[in-house]
């Protein structure tokens, strides 16, 4: 972290070609839960050591305020439990309410097709006996539901043209969600793209009565990273979802978005990932990913997940490869993307509980959004979209009673970070006067704490003989220590020397590297929330 601080003088060479960026005091939405992903953890396929050193620690430091989780059935009989599949979505439900309070909402990705009587009604109520094992099994976080995945029913979005069929399925899980007094949201209609958003208009005239929430997706398919009429459009469209569901006094989520998809064969395998991943225009479509977050947000959305946390596993029996994660799945070592980081300082400083805020800008290639937080700091966020950097000065509603840290995510330059840590603050200011360099995302906050996490303890190296690896002589490392005495502590940092050996959300790291030299120590630092790292706990190589 850089503890650079940049004293912005209000002068008049700056303020003569400044940008305003107005915070009014009207709230668009005032129960704002956050942007998130559909993250699903595979907990029941991939390795402890994956999780904790990987998936839990990018997560706890990402700190998402929403998610949207997949559920499935076992092959067969209609309505056929996984129960394998529904302990690990237990399993992660538990984690995200534990580590980091995040809100649930699952929808069914294959529902089965039934015949409408008695058929239909036991698959409901099958419906509700998965959802109630997780609700009594504490996954509390899971607040919302959706029969099917885009209105899918054996083939994509096939219930588009038989809706009666949707609301019938809905209604029979909504009498028994209430039959059993459990509070969970039904969702309509979970439909993509903004082209089949109509059948969010039909719900709300035919289902109203049991319907909680309403909900969409959207992919930029038809938007380029560089067309700047972008942001205006999704403005518009989310902002037309949530007066359909503001008109009958619910609210609207972003359940899935993303740039645009590349969906075709690719080595005899159907892809479906990313245009843009590894080429190019990766770093300029993190930023358009970063103007349909703020969109959403300006448009009113209450809550949105980006299609996804992490790439499914690649299933070499598989015809179908989905890789659209901000990193790799374990096969291919949990790699990040550049749109990590972008999207990623958005998860972390744009989460709920919070309000959105108005924002204006005397620039329409200056794009902002801002939220205060329920215990009354503030983020705000600015995209330049000029090719040249750019005055702004921001005026709020109130005077925070702190500096600004500030964070930068350049086109030109994207960060690249050790073991996939989010980048340090470029430095504070003291006013939000500023310049935002061009094609960037610049996001100011006071969500923050200065003071560093206190450093571990008890900690202790040693060899053990590890039957992972090949060899006669397959010697690796287990080092442990006593966990930080702060309460805000979200992950810890391992180096072997000077090299960062890696990273783990738990007090303890295995290093199966059976070339290790002797003679060179461990240490471990702990992170928290802000990012702040403690002081270094070192002790030598076990023998």
């Amino acid at each position: 972290m850089r503890n650079i601080v940049i004293l912005i003088a209000c002068c008049a060479a700056m303020a003569s070609g400044q940008v305003q960026v107005k915070v009014g005091e009207k709230v668009i939405t005032p129960r704002f839960t956050g942007v998130g992903f559909h993250a699903e953890f595979f907990m029941t396929t991939i390795t402890p050591e994956f999780f904790d050193q990987v998936v839990a620690k990018r997560w706890k430091e990402l700190n998402p305020g929403f998610a949207r989780v997949f559920h499935r059935w076992a092959p067969g009989p209609v309505a056929a439990r996984d129960q394998a599949a529904l302990d690990g979505y237990l399993k992660q439900f538990l984690f995200l309410k534990e580590a980091t309070g995040t809100e649930v909402y699952f929808t069914t990705g294959g529902p089965k097709d039934t015949k409408p009587g008695a058929e239909r009604e036991a698959y409901a109520k099958a419906v509700v006996d998965e959802l109630e094992y997780i609700i009594q099994g504490g996954g509390t976080n899971m607040t919302t539901y959706c029969m099917s995945n885009e209105l899918s029913m054996g083939a994509w979005a096939a219930m588009v043209k038989d809706l009666d069929k949707f609301k019938d399925y809905h209604r029979l899980i909504y009498a028994e969600l209430k039959r059993r007094g459990l509070k969970i949201d039904l969702l309509s209609t979970d439909a993509s793209p903004i082209s089949n958003w109509n059948t969010i208009e039909w719900a709300a005239a035919n289902m109203d009565d049991v319907t909680d929430v309403y909900g969409g997706h959207h992919y930029a398919n038809q938007h380029p990273p560089e067309d700047l009429a972008f942001y205006d459009w999704f403005r518009e469209k989310n902002a037309w979802g949530v007066g359909i569901a503001r008109a009958k006094g619910k609210e609207f989520i972003l359940g899935e978005f993303g740039p645009a998809q590349f969906i075709q064969n690719k080595y005899g395998v159907r892809w479906d990932t990313c245009r843009y991943y590894g080429t190019a225009r990766e770093p300029l479509a993190g930023l358009q990913l970063a103007e349909a977050v703020m969109a959403a947000m300006n448009g009113g959305t209450r809550a949105m997940g980006y299609w996804t946390f992490m790439d499914y596993p690649d299933n070499e029996q598989s015809t179908r490869i989905n890789q659209w994660g901000l990193f790799k799945s374990l096969k291919n070592g949990g790699e990040l993307r550049t749109m990590y980081y972008p999207y990623g300082l958005l998860t972390k400083y744009f989460r709920g509980p919070a309000k959105v805020m108005e924002v204006a800008t005397t620039d329409a290639k200056v794009r902002a959004a801002a939220v205060q937080h329920k215990i009354g700091t503030w983020s705000v966020a600015i995209i330049n979209r000029n090719e040249h950097e750019t005055a702004v000065s921001v005026a709020l509603p109130g005077k925070p009673d702190k500096a600004w840290r500030k964070y930068e995510y350049l086109v030109a330059a994207p960060p690249k970070t050790e073991d996939g840590d989010l980048p340090g603050p470029s430095g504070t200011v003291k006013a939000l006067i500023d310049k935002v360099k061009p094609l960037s995302l610049t996001i100011y906050t006071t969500a923050y704490e200065d003071e560093p996490p206190a450093a571990v303890t008890g900690l202790k190296a040693e060899r053990f003989h590890s039957t992972k690896i090949p060899g006669a002589f397959a010697w690796a490392q287990r080092v442990t220590w006593k966990p930080s005495a702060s309460n805000d502590v979200i992950y810890y940092r391992v180096f072997y020397g000077d090299e960062r050996a890696g990273s783990t959300a738990t007090t303890e790291f295995t290093d199966e590297d059976s070339h290790r030299k002797p003679g060179i120590k461990w240490r471990v630092v702990a992170v928290d929330s802000s990012g702040n790292a403690s002081a270094p706990v070192e002790c030598e190589r076990g023998q």
